[in-house]
């Protein structure tokens, strides 16, 4: 290990970004080699149909189930969607880049190489790349909007205007893509109020709240949208249903006015958890059909409906959606899957292999990752407020991010959705290595 790092220590910064860029290459050809497939999911049919009305600029048929950001990656391709794996493995590598800079510039070349290479060992976000997903894309614009912020120190005081309206445009196709990460222009905002603000320069919030009026007005602007096309001011026409995941557990305790849909979800709830409690989250789902044959809603109207009913149950029983809420964080940690399809296999020896590897040692590893950053967080955190000497840096800004992403998440949906942590993996990887660096370091110090 010794040795390891010295070799490190004697490699360039231009060489150590080589490496990084070489081996991320290097695990692409060898799953193009071995899978080379493009994996289809229920949710990518939703994305290419979104992406042929972009293309043609024809919505007669929109009926508003995701939003424009990765089907306009798709229209960009022209449908194509072997060019979209195309598309998809670059920005892997650009993301791979980014990631390189940034912690370079936050910390050290040791710390960003081991990143690096550590985040480049988890294959299973190399075959989300192969996959008909957002996850590739919502990654690179996550960690471009944080390298930009880095970059033109843009949480610091006195920076040019035109850097704030910049970020708002990452920012806003990171929702369009995302629509979670609507809370992340608002985090930046507050953060950088609560680390610059004075009566003497009080005017320089104006730069941050541009940044954030970029990105709530294209929000408004796509639920306008929305709003003229199917009826409601949403983001997609599934809000509604995530809504009711989260209110499934408790869903019995609807208004009776309300019992035609309530007595149907129940009963497909208690039926789940009969045969396959872990997929309690997806009730709402099986239901859906009797739900619309019973009620003779459309859709959009169950959808909306539904959330109707969650709202209030939220509301009248703030308890159990807290516990709800509680139980979906603490699952957003949870052990990933590796999104592929066996079919798509050329070699099918690598698929054995990879599998093996994935769910014996690779699936528990990420969890102990997510553990230790979750403790290294809260240590910070600890240290910031024991000691009152609080150090608002970008580090400190990436936890923040992280933290409210994960609470966020947990907020508005219920469920074991691996996909939910993976735009965060490498920055929370990036924040383990750099503690655990700090910790060998004071401990070898005393």
């Amino acid at each position: 290990m010794v040795k390891i790092f010295k070799t490190i220590n004697k490699l360039s910064n231009k060489q150590s970004l080589i490496l990084v860029l070489s081996f991320g290459l290097l695990m692409r050809l060898i799953i193009l080699i071995g899978y080379g497939g493009i994996t289809h999911f229920p949710d990518s049919e939703n994305y290419i149909d979104l992406a042929k009305e972009i293309y043609t600029l024809d919505f007669s048929n929109y009926e508003g189930r995701r939003t424009p950001g990765y089907p306009g990656l798709i229209a960009l391709a022209q449908n194509n969607l072997t060019l979209v794996i195309a598309y998809q493995l670059i920005l892997g590598l650009l993301s791979l880049w980014l990631l390189f800079m940034l912690t370079l510039n936050l910390s050290s070349k040791k710390i960003a190489l081991i990143t690096c290479l550590i985040f480049s060992c988890f294959y299973n976000i190399i075959y989300l790349e192969f996959a008909i997903l957002t996850e590739t894309l919502t990654h690179f614009l996550l960690l471009l909007s944080i390298w930009y912020i880095n970059k033109c120190n843009l949480l610091e005081l006195n920076k040019p205007i035109k850097h704030y309206l910049i970020l708002g445009l990452i920012l806003s196709l990171t929702y369009l893509t995302k629509p979670l990460f609507i809370y992340v222009p608002l985090g930046f905002f507050i953060y950088y109020v609560v680390k610059n603000f004075n009566f003497s320069s009080s005017f320089q919030i104006i730069k941050p709240l541009l940044t954030l009026l970029v990105c709530v007005s294209i929000y408004f602007g796509w639920n306008n949208f929305n709003q003229q096309k199917i009826g409601h001011f949403t983001n997609t026409q599934y809000f509604g249903i995530n809504l009711a995941q989260t209110a499934t557990p408790f869903f019995e305790k609807a208004d009776n006015k309300d019992a035609l849909i309530r007595d149907i979800v129940v009963k497909h709830r208690d039926s789940i958890l009969k045969e396959n409690p872990k997929a309690l989250a997806m009730s709402v789902w099986f239901a859906q059909n009797e739900l619309k044959s019973k009620t003779n809603l459309t859709d959009i109207e169950l959808s909306f409906k539904l959330g109707e009913i969650s709202k209030q149950l939220f509301k009248n029983y703030p308890l159990l959606y807290a516990k709800q809420v509680g139980i979906s964080w603490f699952l957003f940690w949870g052990r990933p899957h590796l999104y592929v399809n066996s079919k798509n296999y050329n070699l099918p020896y690598l698929g054995a292999v990879t599998n093996k590897i994935w769910f014996l040692i690779m699936r528990y590893i990420v969890v102990v990752i997510n553990a230790l950053f979750i403790l290294f967080s809260l240590f910070t955190l600890k240290s910031n407020i024991k000691y009152k000497h609080v150090i608002l840096d970008q580090t400190l800004f990436i936890i923040c991010i992280i933290l409210a992403g994960s609470l966020g998440q947990a907020l508005v949906a219920f469920g074991s959705n691996p996909r939910f942590c993976m735009p965060f993996f490498s920055l929370i990887i990036y924040v383990v290595v750099l503690n655990i660096f700090k910790f060998t370091s004071s401990k070898n110090k005393s």
